[in-house]
């Protein structure tokens, strides 16, 4: 950038985050431009030389560009800059304007060479193998380590790299570049940002461990979509997960979470006062959690139970799978109608069997690639929309310093389901932020919004989804997300968040805040059932078209969970798993 545009970017930044020119934010944004795409490269210089001349005429000429992609660009790296705590100068930062204080961040020396860094290259791929699982999440990362327990010679293929506890420092800006899919957003209606994690391990690095089995209505309805049979022949009941829950549930070491903070009493008295209840969750954390609030950044202890450090790491230290990273599966080969390996952007693996687990957005998306899968897919994605809504209270709450999800509320579980107490770090809790219209928070009222930050509390909110979201492709083969929110789903959002807001009310709150839509519940992408007019897998996760091709994450839930699905994920897992050893064995 020239010497002009980053004069415009510092007033830009000033304008819509008060205080941030003092840190050099257009040097943070010259850094980043690095890490830009041509097209992100191009984006920028539009959007600084659109709003250049309001720059210079103070924030409220900014007000009417305050719907544009362009405004929306410079406000998110602003945001980025002060807020990530990015500085050129030895004066306060923008951790010390809001009190963020984080027992890990206090160590935290930070490095941004992240920004500029080159991409690190690929693993070598092996000419071939008997089974490919691509994806290591909460699906793939399990049937790998089962597979390569039962002896088979399993690869698994990571889009992302692989970062142990001791990398997982709380820097919210390098854990996104690391950890994190790039951010993405839904067409349609409302935008829904669809978060996801991108490295070893998958989102089960950077989600809060809720353990929370289906109930009975949830998996009802998994028969009334895809007509799915038990493995006795009839409908399937909870009765054909509840052995694979149990057995998942011991390896991660499940326990409840009654080690509450303050916050959650509060909290908790709040939903009292609405006659509603508020009840510790499960979680897949051992008692090595210390409860620093540091899970979506990846946790520094090791006590979240991922599947990284539960399933993939002993089973590569055994020698049991072979685990390929920073490689990105394409499409699978098929050839007269059975898989023949998968096509990567750095090679091609040759397999006879093949297990797609790369989410229910990526997963998807190697199918719509794949020649020969002739199946219909993409159709029935479910989101399980959320956001947070937020009270701020006059004594300190710091929620960015406790187990971000320690209880729950699910007596509306078939409308919304409640969680917390929880906070976003700074970067993301300034970038989500909107007002009573939707429109994002920026100037005066952001910066006040956000030096309260420790003094705001906030619930997590999911609603009910009927999974009408719908994914096709771009001219690059990228997945595209449509979503249209029905009356029903539109009813359910606004009686969520109107829930929440009585709640924080009635606990002491004496203001309330809440943030766009966003969701890391994606599923149902690819459903299994036992009507291939229906489905595209079977009740094993066995392809209905394609010899060798199985599918084993959340794109297989035919009917979107009312509450988190990692645990229902993994019980899938655990059960393809143990019948695909069987069909391997022979």
């Amino acid at each position: 950038m020239n010497r002009g545009e980053k004069r415009v970017l510092a007033q830009l930044c000033e304008h819509l985050v008060p205080g941030s020119r003092a840190i050099g934010p257009e040097q943070y944004i010259a850094q980043a431009v690095a890490a830009m795409s041509p097209f992100e490269e191009d984006d920028l210089h539009a959007a600084i030389g659109l709003l250049a001349p309001a720059a210079g005429q103070g924030a409220e000429a900014l007000a009417p560009l305050a719907g544009s992609s362009a405004f929306a660009l410079i406000r998110r790296l602003a945001i980025e800059a002060y807020y990530g705590d990015f500085s050129l100068h030895t004066g306060p930062t923008g951790w010390d304007d809001i009190g963020f204080d984080a027992p890990e961040a206090r160590r935290l020396r930070k490095d941004w060479s992240f920004l500029t860094e080159p991409p690190a290259p690929a693993d070598p791929l092996p000419d071939e193998a008997e089974v490919v699982v691509v994806g290591s999440g909460a699906g793939g990362g399990l049937i790998a380590a089962e597979l390569g327990r039962a002896g088979h010679d399993v690869l698994l293929i990571e889009a992302g790299g692989l970062y142990p506890a001791e990398t997982h420092t709380r820097f919210e800006l390098e854990a996104r570049h690391r950890l994190w899919w790039p951010a993405r957003h839904t067409e349609g209606d409302d935008p829904v940002a669809l978060l996801a994690g991108r490295c070893v391990g998958g989102s089960t690095v950077i989600n809060t461990k809720v353990a929370m089995r289906a109930d009975a209505v949830d998996v009802a309805a998994f028969h009334e979509r895809t007509g799915l049979l038990g493995d006795g022949g009839g409908p399937f009941s909870l009765a054909d997960l509840d052995p694979w829950y149990a057995e998942v549930e011991r390896r991660l070491g499940v326990r409840e979470r009654a080690d509450w903070p303050p916050s959650a009493y509060r909290l908790r008295d709040g939903l009292a006062a609405l006659g509603a209840s508020f009840e510790p969750v499960r979680s897949y954390t051992d008692h090595n959690c210390g409860r620093c609030g540091a899970c979506l950044q990846g946790c520094p202890t090791n006590a979240g139970k991922s599947a990284l450090n539960t399933f993939i790491a002993p089973a590569v230290a055994r020698g049991e799978i072979r685990l390929v990273t920073r490689s990105r599966v394409e499409r699978v080969l098929i050839r007269g109608g059975a898989v023949t390996g998968v096509a990567c952007d750095s090679g091609v693996v040759r397999a006879r069997t093949v297990v797609l687990a790369a989410g229910a957005l990526g997963t998807p998306r190697i199918l719509l690639n794949s020649p020969g899968h002739a199946r219909p897919l993409g159709r029935t994605l479910g989101l399980h929309p959320a956001r947070l809504v937020y009270g701020r209270f006059d004594e300190p709450q710091d929620c960015h310093r406790v187990y971000p999800i320690t209880g729950h509320c699910l007596d509306r579980r078939r409308e919304f389901v409640i969680e917390g107490p929880t906070v976003q770090d700074p970067v993301s809790f300034a970038e989500s932020l909107v007002d009573t219209g939707g429109r994002p928070l920026w100037g005066h009222r952001l910066a006040e919004s956000a030096r309260a930050y420790r003094h705001w509390a906030g619930l997590l909110v999911m609603a009910g989804d009927e999974n009408t979201g719908v994914i096709d492709l771009d001219p690059r083969g990228d997945a595209v997300v449509t979503k249209h929110f029905s009356a029903a789903e539109r009813a359910r959002l606004d009686a969520a968040r109107e829930f929440a807001v009585e709640a924080l009310r009635a606990a002491g709150a004496r203001e309330v805040l809440w943030t766009g839509l966003s969701t890391s519940h994606m599923q149902g992408s690819v459903p299994m059932g036992s009507d291939p007019r229906r489905s595209a897998v079977d009740a094993n996760g066995r392809s209905h078209d394609v010899a060798g091709l199985y599918v084993g994450d959340a794109s297989l839930i035919p009917a979107s969970l009312s509450a988190n699905p990692s645990l229902t994920i993994m019980a899938l897992a655990a059960r393809i798993a143990g019948h695909l050893g069987k069909e391997l064995a022979g």
